[in-house]
């Protein structure tokens, strides 16, 4: 018997050019939203682990305080073999140029109190691949520095009493400075290097690093982590190193460093 149904042409199943297209244009939207947003967010992640290891900086100085009588410790201690910096012990006669000097950061003033030293002292959006960054240590250093207010050495020498109003006294915040006489810096390429110790007085270089969406991750003196925001930025390298408040004369003090309020 004959099959006498019709065949219905069978319809070829895939996109058209224009749905590819739009597809296409789809896509390319949700990529111009997503991506900067995953940016965004890397970054804030950054910002937080920086807040979290400054915090725990602070709690390490605060414990080497009490174990001490309440004495800060000196920026350097020179020694018969090297030089005891208060975020590491550096050999002497190591043979090493700039950027490659071994530092030893077990020997870190901190080192006893900190999880693991050289880590949970670090910044981690300040890395050895940022952007002008020229090392200064085989490894990264603090990333961080500490207020020039509370190193030995001063006259008179500072101590954990003199502090009268903690929450309003920097201990630590992000830092780096700008090089311009080190090779491979120089006038024409200046570039950024990890920095030890805050500063605000005129005629030297500014040292807070404003790198976490343009604002400074800082620890004060009662625990607390707060960002600072910048009056003034150096035009330079990325644009992110300055001063949280206006420079003073070389015998005062800004009111986030100063102790004695």
């Amino acid at each position: 018997m004959k099959d006498n149904v019709m065949r219905q042409p069978t319809r070829q199943t895939g996109f058209t050019l224009i749905e590819l297209l739009v597809s296409i244009v789809i896509i390319s939207i949700l990529t111009a939203i997503v991506v900067p947003s995953l940016g965004q967010a890397r970054r804030l992640a950054r910002k937080s682990v920086c807040a979290v290891n400054l915090r725990a900086t602070q709690l390490a100085l605060s414990l080497y305080l009490e174990e001490n009588d309440g004495n800060f410790f000196p920026y350097q201690l020179p020694q018969a073999d090297g030089v005891l910096w208060y975020w590491g012990f550096e050999q002497t006669g190591g043979g090493t140029g700039e950027g490659d000097r071994p530092i030893d950061e077990s020997q870190a003033r901190l080192a006893p109190y900190v999880c693991q030293p050289g880590k949970t002292t670090n910044c981690p959006s300040l890395t050895r691949d940022y952007p002008f960054l020229k090392p200064k240590f085989a490894t990264a250093g603090y990333g961080f520095a500490i207020n020039r207010m509370m190193l030995a050495g001063g006259n008179p020498s500072r101590r954990l009493g003199d502090i009268t109003q903690p929450s309003a006294t920097v201990a630590w915040a992000d830092s780096v400075q700008i090089n311009i006489w080190q090779a491979p810096a120089s006038a024409t390429n200046p570039l950024l290097e990890e920095w030890y110790y805050l500063d605000n007085r005129l005629g030297l270089p500014a040292t807070f690093h404003f790198r976490h969406l343009y604002s400074c991750n800082a620890a004060f003196a009662d625990g607390a982590v707060c960002p600072l925001a910048s009056v003034w930025l150096d035009v330079r390298c990325d644009g992110l190193v300055g001063r949280p408040e206006a420079a003073v004369p070389p015998s005062e003090v800004t009111p986030l460093l100063k102790l004695d309020k």
